[in-house]
């Protein structure tokens, strides 16, 4: 389990779409309030892609994991630098956002089942100068 959430954050860190998406099982789903629901399979990847085009030094830092069961709860610390676009903006601001959240991760039998992520949205977009 551990291992599998590793591999997330690794991805991610790594801004490769396919390995985040590979550590789901099939019908997994993702989901933060950037969002407007859950999305899964390919637009997983998409979003990651979309998230490392728009922040192209984006990195997520993981200091524990608390787990219980199947699930996996994960605070969270996203650092990066807004040089690409992003939907519904303009243009990039150049500005750095650094914010905390955590999510909330479901493990089945052949991998994530669910990421439930929480953030705050102000200081997001507070720190981008939006």
């Amino acid at each position: 389990m551990v291992e599998q959430i590793r591999a997330y954050v690794d991805g991610w860190n790594a801004h490769d779409g396919p390995t985040v998406l590979a550590t789901f099982g099939p019908g997994g789903t993702y989901v933060d309030p950037s969002l407007p629901g859950p999305i899964s399979d390919d637009a997983i990847a998409g979003y990651v892609a979309g998230l490392a085009t728009a922040f192209p030094d984006l990195r997520f830092t993981v200091d524990e994991l608390i787990v219980e069961g199947p699930r996996v709860v994960m605070p969270w610390r996203m650092q990066g630098t807004n040089t690409g676009p992003m939907p519904d903006l303009p243009e990039p601001t150049g500005r750095t956002c650094d914010v905390s959240g955590i999510d909330v991760i479901t493990i089945g039998p052949d991998g994530i089942s669910s990421i439930v992520g929480y953030f705050d949205q102000k200081t997001f977009a507070d720190q981008l100068g939006l």
